[in-house]
């Protein structure tokens, strides 16, 4: 498929109306900030738009999400008659490799006139038009340098979502993918008066005290491999039904075993129900944990990427284990 320019994208903006916004299930920062961002640009030119979301976010985000109002978004449930959206004419998918990563809303989406915007490198091009940018640190980075072509001001809320999707995705510009050009976006952003410290404070804080005791048990289970370039933690189905913590705060574990001095690749295994696993991967230099985790059905980054496995969890880990270390 054609890769389109952020130039024809913008013309199409500009001519047409009635959008919907999406970006992909278990929503990360740079899906957030990059479909709040999109509302709010679309507010800039007097669009019609309106945000689709897998689950009520709001109170988790409230900093973006104090700029709109309730029918500003709209939170799919198993009962949610999806043709009340029948009017919207066209879907801005963000953040998202392909269709399957939108969950219940795949089928209602591909009806529509489908603009997909993304930095993945596995992304599938489904959209009519598709801008692909792998380059990018994060889709906030995308929208941004949209912008130009839109004639659209920085005011609070917008730069704010920006600032939210690419501190996120570039770990608070910690992470291999914080380029120059995302540096620069934080101080133009700053200059204008974005509360980056506030972002950054949210990023770096913990949901809730379960959130803390979760955080121990799951550092308890970290291990490493004899050559000391592989750390990994788990956490299993009982232990999270111990906590009793909601399973959407638990996030961003892979981290810790990633951050261990010496270590190229660190792996997250969360149960979060009984023999489906999630897993998370991410490396520091040289290993491209992608190609992993499509082994197991999943994709991402060359650095960060992930996969959800359905299987016993022990047996899931040593299969995992065996395929990564014949690639360190």
């Amino acid at each position: 498929m054609k890769n389109n320019s952020l130039s024809e994208i913008s013309n199409y903006i500009k001519d047409n109306d009635d959008y919907l916004i999406i970006g992909h299930i278990d929503p990360d920062g740079d899906a957030v900030g990059s479909i709040m961002a999109y509302k709010f640009l679309l507010n800039s030119l007097n669009k019609s738009a309106k945000i689709l979301l897998h689950s009520d976010i709001s109170s988790k985000y409230k900093m973006v999400f104090k700029y709109l109002k309730n029918n500003d978004y709209y939170v799919c449930t198993t009962n949610s008659n999806l043709n009340k959206l029948d009017d919207f004419s066209n879907a801005i998918v963000l953040d998202t490799a392909n269709l399957e990563r939108l969950g219940q809303y795949k089928k209602y989406i591909n009806k529509k006139y489908i603009i997909n915007i993304d930095h993945h490198q596995d992304n599938s091009r489904f959209g009519n038009l598709n801008y692909v940018n792998a380059e990018n640190s994060a889709v906030g980075m995308i929208i941004y340098k949209q912008l130009q072509f839109l004639n659209v001001d920085i005011k609070k809320e917008l730069g704010t979502a920006i600032a939210l999707a690419v501190l996120a995705d570039t770990g608070s510009l910690k992470y291999p993918n914080s380029d120059p050009d995302s540096f620069r976006l934080i101080a133009d952003l700053k200059e204008k008066g974005i509360d980056i410290v506030e972002i950054n404070r949210f990023l770096g804080s913990y949901p809730s005290v379960k959130y803390l005791k979760m955080l121990a048990e799951a550092l308890h289970n970290i291990q490493v491999d004899k050559t000391d370039r592989i750390a990994w933690l788990v956490l299993s189905n009982q232990e999270i039904k111990n906590i009793k913590i909601n399973i959407e705060e638990i996030n961003n574990l892979v981290n810790y075993p990633r951050d261990i001095r010496g270590i190229e690749v660190g792996i997250s295994f969360i149960e979060k129900k009984q023999d489906f696993i999630d897993i998370s991967f991410r490396s520091h230099s040289y290993l491209d944990v992608s190609k992993i985790a499509h082994k197991f059905g999943g994709g991402g980054h060359p650095r960060a990427a992930g996969t959800k496995v359905e299987g016993s969890l022990n047996k899931v880990i040593k299969d995992v284990l065996d395929e990564v270390k014949r690639n360190v």
